[in-house]
């Protein structure tokens, strides 16, 4: 490990030390996590699924976005009549 990225894994481990209050004991997790962040900035970004979808799957996906959210509520409920269609005695 050369001296820069020694210095910056030691810079970055003291601030995430210095972000959950300065624990006692725990220097070699932080220093651990601070190399796996530091490693990770490294790797360039892999092609995320969606960006490699078929030309089937994508519409299948622009369908789903044009339609209802799951959380609308129902046109009819039982419980209030509301969204029924009239009785046909009263009518």
């Amino acid at each position: 490990m050369d001296q820069d990225t020694d210095r910056s894994i030691q810079e970055r481990a003291y601030f995430l030390w210095e972000k959950e209050g300065s624990p006692e004991g725990r220097e070699r997790e932080f220093w651990e996590r601070a190399r796996l962040l530091h490693e990770a900035e490294k790797v360039p970004p892999m092609a995320t699924p969606l960006q490699a979808r078929s030309a089937g799957e994508k519409a299948v996906d622009d369908a789903a976005a044009q339609s209802f959210p799951a959380s609308d509520p129902p046109s009819f409920t039982p419980a209030t009549g509301v969204g029924a269609e009239p009785d046909a005695t009263t009518a």
